[in-house]
C-alpha cells in the first residue's frame, strides 16, 4: 500500500512539472515527501542502494505521469482550465497546516519576521509572474516564436546542444525550488511547446514502433535531459543545505510561495466568461484536492 501511495505521489509530481503555473516541488512538500526525495538525491552516491530504493517509486510514477498523462492533462488544461487549476490549488493548499506547524509554532518567537518573510516572498513571486506572463503575451502578439516547431525548432540554432543543456539545468532548478513553475519559465523562454511537442512525438513514434524516428527525437532531447540530471544534483545540494541551516525561514518562504499560488495559477483565467456551475465545480474539486493532499501527505 505504501508503494502504491508513493507511485501516486510520483504521478502527481510528474504531471505538475509539465503543467504551466504548477510547481512539482510545491506539491512534493504538500504531500510530505519533499525532504525525503531531496535527501535521497543528495545521498545517491554515498548511499546508492537506499537512495535508489527511495527514489524508484517516485521516479516511476513521475515518468508515467509525464509519458502517459501529459496528453490527457494537456486536454484538461485547454478544455477545463478553471476546474483543473482549482483542483491543483486544493492539492497545494492541503500542505498549509503542516507548513504552519513547522514555521509558526509556539517555540518560534520571531513570528513578525516570519510573516514579513512570507509576505515579501509572495510579492516577489507575483511580480515575477506578471513580468513572465507579459513577456509570453508579447511573444504571442508578435506572431509567435517561429514557423518551426518541435524538434525542428529545438535544433535550429548553431549551438542548440549547449542551449538545450543550459535549459535543462534551468528546468532542474525549477523542479527543485518549491513554488517555481518550470513550465511557465520554459514558456517565457520559448522552449515549453517545442519540448512538449518533441516529447509527444517520442510517444507517438514508440506507439507506432518507428524506432528510427524515436531514436532521432531521443537524441534531440538528450542534451536537455543531461542538463536536467546534473542540475537536479546541483540544486538539491543547495536547497538541502538551506533547509538544514535555515529550516524555519525556508518553510516561511514556502508559505509565501503557497499564498502566491492562486495568483500564479489563475492568472490567465478569463473570469468574465466563467459560468457559475464551472466555478462551483472547480471549488468542489479544490476541496477534494485539499482532502487528497491531507490523505497523501504527512509530516515531510
Amino acid at each position: 500500500m505504501k508503494y502504491i501511495s508513493e507511485l501516486l505521489k510520483g504521478v502527481i509530481i510528474g504531471v505538475a512539472n509539465i503543467l504551466p503555473g504548477i510547481s512539482g516541488g510545491m506539491l512534493a512538500i504538500t504531500m510530505g515527501v519533499y525532504d525525503t526525495i531531496l535527501h535521497a538525491v543528495t545521498q545517491l552516491f554515498k548511499e546508492p542502494v537506499k537512495s535508489i530504493r527511495t527514489l524508484l517509486p517516485y521516479g516511476i510514477g513521475a515518468v508515467a505521469g509525464i509519458v502517459f498523462l501529459s496528453l490527457a492533462f494537456e486536454y484538461l488544461f485547454h478544455t477545463y482550465p478553471l476546474q483543473t487549476k482549482l483542483a491543483f490549488l486544493g492539492l497545494i493548499g492541503g500542505g498549509l497546516p503542516t507548513l504552519f506547524r513547522k514555521s509558526f509554532s509556539r517555540e518560534h518567537k520571531d513570528r513578525k519576521k516570519g510573516i514579513l518573510t512570507a509576505v515579501i516572498t509572495c510579492g516577489v513571486v507575483i511580480l515575477i509572474t506578471v513580468v513572465a506572463e507579459t513577456v509570453i503575451a508579447s511573444g504571442r502578439n508578435s506572431g509567435g516564436m517561429s514557423t518551426l516547431s518541435g524538434a525542428s525548432y529545438l535544433t535550429s540554432g548553431k549551438y542548440w546542444v549547449v542551449i538545450l543543456f543550459l535549459v535543462g539545468l534551468l528546468a532542474a532548478g525549477t523542479m527543485i525550488v518549491p513554488g517555481v513553475s518550470g513550465s511557465m519559465i520554459m514558456m517565457m523562454l520559448g522552449f515549453y511547446e517545442p519540448i512538449l511537442q518533441t516529447n509527444n512525438a517520442c510517444i507517438r513514434a514508440l506507439s507506432a514502433m518507428d524506432f528510427q524516428e524515436l531514436f532521432y527525437y531521443i537524441l534531440v532531447l538528450l542534451p536537455y535531459f543531461t542538463g536536467m540530471a546534473l542540475g537536479v544534483f546541483f540544486f538539491a545540494k543547495i536547497v538541502e543545505g538551506l533547509l538544514i541551516r535555515h529550516e524555519c525561514q525556508m518553510y516561511r518562504v514556502i508559505i509565501g510561495l503557497v499564498f502566491s499560488s492562486p495568483f500564479v495559477i489563475l492568472w490567465d483565467i478569463p473570469w468574465q466568461g466563467v459560468k457559475v456551475y464551472e466555478l462551483m465545480g472547480g471549488i468542489s474539486l479544490a476541496l477534494l484536492g485539499y482532502v487528497a493532499a491531507d490523505l497523501l501527505g504527512g509530516e515531510g
